[in-house]
C-alpha cells in the first residue's frame, strides 16, 4: 500500500512546494539525500523573544524536513552581530526584518517605503547583489512602531486610524493624554515626524504628554492612565491589555516584515532549505506572532517548544 502524501512528505522531498528549482537541478542518479550528505547549517537569531521564536521555527523546520546537520546559534546577539556572522560565513541563516535591512544594514537608505511588497523586492535584489544573501518568503507579521489606544477611549471616540486621530486632536486636543517613551518623543522620525506627517503638529499645545518607560507603556494605556501611546506591533501586551492599534492609513511608519535571510551559496547547494521555511513564513501574521510571543514572554513557555507547536499546527512537522 503506498504511503499517504502528507504535507511533511511534500516538504521533505521538495514536491509541490519546492517547484522545479528545488529538484530540477539534480542530475543523473544524484539524490537529494546524497546531495545534502555531510552538509551543515548554523541558524542564529537576535537576542529577544520574537527572534528566538523565529530562530527555533527555522531550526525545527529544517531539522525535520531536510538531511542537514542543523546547529543552534539562537540568541547570538544584536542586528550587527547576526549580520556580520552571516556575511562572513560563521552562520548561514537568521531572520531579518525588511525595514532593518533597508534602513540599518549596509548600504542603508533614508527613504521610507511603506509598500511591503515593494520594500521586500528591493531588499531582496540588493542583498543578493551586494552581499550574496537571499531573502526567502517574507512573513506578513510587521514588527513596526504603532500608535495604541485604550479600548474604552477608542470605542467612545470612534477613532480607528491615525487620520481619525488627527481630526480628533483638531477638535478635542485638550482632552487627550499621551504616553510616550523618551526616545520616540524626541527623535525626528518619532512623535515629531508623525505629527507633521498627519498634520496635527499645531494641535498639540494642550495635549498632556507623559514620559513613560517602554516596559510600562502598555499597562498605562490599558488601565486608562493614558488615552494614546506608542508600542511595537507584535508585542503580546497588546493582547494582554486589549489595546487597539490605530491604522497607519497614510503609511508613516517603516515596514518590518520578517523573512529568513540565507547564504545564497548554501541555498544553492541545499535547495531543500527553501520549502519548509517558506511554508512556515506564510502563516506568520502579526496576530499569530503576538500570540507566539505571548506564550514565551507572558506565559513563560520555552521558545523552542512554542516554535515546534506552531510548526505542528501548520503541519510542517
Amino acid at each position: 500500500m503506498p504511503r499517504p502524501v502528507t504535507r511533511r512528505r511534500l516538504l521533505k522531498t521538495g514536491g509541490g512546494l519546492a517547484g522545479a528549482a528545488g529538484v530540477g537541478g539534480l542530475s543523473g542518479c544524484l539524490t537529494l539525500a546524497t546531495q545534502l550528505s555531510g552538509n551543515s547549517i548554523k541558524i542564529s537569531s537576535k537576542r529577544f523573544t520574537e527572534q528566538e521564536v523565529l530562530g527555533y521555527i527555522a531550526y525545527e523546520a529544517l531539522s525535520s524536513n531536510t538531511d542537514l546537520n542543523v546547529s543552534d546559534q539562537v540568541g547570538l546577539g544584536g542586528t550587527t552581530t547576526n549580520f556580520r556572522a552571516l556575511d562572513t560565513g560563521e552562520v548561514q541563516l537568521y531572520w531579518e526584518y525588511t525595514g532593518t535591512a533597508w534602513q540599518t544594514l549596509p548600504p542603508q537608505h533614508d527613504t521610507v517605503i511603506s509598500d511591503p511588497q515593494k520594500l521586500y523586492r528591493k531588499v531582496k535584489a540588493e542583498f543578493k547583489q551586494k552581499h550574496g544573501l537571499t531573502f526567502l518568503q517574507r512573513a506578513k507579521l510587521n514588527n513596526t512602531y504603532v500608535i495604541l489606544a485604550n479600548p474604552d477611549w477608542a470605542k467612545k471616540t470612534g477613532v480607528k486610524t491615525l487620520s481619525d486621530f488627527a481630526t480628533f486632536l483638531e477638535e478635542n486636543g485638550s482632552k487627550l493624554t499621551v504616553a510616550l517613551n523618551a526616545e520616540f518623543q524626541s527623535r525626528a522620525d518619532g512623535w515629531p515626524g508623525l505629527s507633521k506627517h498627519y498634520g496635527f503638529a499645531d494641535d498639540l499645545g494642550n495635549v498632556t504628554v507623559n514620559n513613560i518607560g517602554s516596559g510600562l507603556l502598555y499597562q498605562v494605556i490599558g488601565k486608562g492612565s493614558a488615552d494614546i501611546g506608542v508600542g511595537f506591533n507584535t508585542d503580546p501586551r497588546i493582547i494582554q491589555f486589549g489595546l487597539r492599534v490605530l491604522t497607519d492609513d497614510k503609511g508613516y511608519f517603516p515596514v518590518y516584515n520578517a523573512a529568513p535571510l540565507v547564504d545564497s551559496a548554501t541555498l544553492e547547494t541545499n535547495p531543500s532549505i527553501r520549502p519548509p521555511l517558506n511554508a512556515a513564513s506564510k502563516g506568520l501574521t502579526t496576530d499569530v506572532m503576538r500570540r507566539l510571543n505571548k506564550q514565551v514572554a507572558l506565559e513563560r513557555k520555552n521558545p523552542q517548544t512554542v516554535a515546534r507547536e506552531y510548526l505542528q499546527r501548520k503541519e510542517i512537522l
